[in-house]
């Protein structure tokens, strides 16, 4: 599994392209089934829409939306999606992520400064939502170290410049 879960963190950064592209945060998700079909794809687009919500996890949910919610009963389908996104989630989209039922998140890097879903797991908030979900964290070096140039960089443009995202050395 380890293999498929670096074969979609891949599409979960050509989507961070796009968004850096775009003129945003360089984060991008996409939703997997459990039988490996790309269910949804999302990037962040908060200044491309304008949007603080517009985050990749939660563009990622929304794309999905078509098979995450039952309409005609009102109700959440249960799912065992698997959330791939480039980096740790925040806490709007932690909890995004658990109002809509994932079961499992992968990321390719860590986020000590606004990333959530290790504190939140670990604090006594939604303790029954978060004992329903699993997480993975930065399972391969090469692909957080490329997350983690990808927002050194966005932020050197914008004139911000600090030591968080610098690249980690495997010792």
């Amino acid at each position: 599994m380890q293999n498929n879960h670096i074969q979609f963190l891949k599409l979960a950064f050509e989507e961070a392209i796009l968004a850096e592209r775009g003129g945003t945060y360089p984060i991008g998700a996409v939703i997997v089934d459990s039988e490996g079909n790309v269910i949804s794809r999302g990037r962040n687009r908060v200044f491309t829409e304008i949007d603080c919500t517009a985050h990749a996890e939660v563009d990622a949910i929304r794309q999905a939306s078509h098979v995450l919610l039952d309409i005609t009963n009102r109700k959440f389908n249960k799912n065992d999606f698997t959330l791939y996104t480039t980096c740790e989630p925040c806490p709007m989209c932690t909890c995004t992520i658990l109002l809509s039922g994932i079961k499992q998140v992968v990321w390719a890097a860590d986020d000590d400064e606004y990333g959530a879903i290790r504190r939140m797991k670990e604090g006594p908030h939604f303790l029954s939502l978060f004992n329903t979900i699993q997480y993975i964290a930065s399972p391969c070096l090469e692909l957080e170290n490329k997350q983690r140039k990808m927002l050194k960089e966005w932020n050197i443009r914008r004139g911000i410049i600090h030591k968080e995202w610098e690249e980690k050395i495997k010792t």
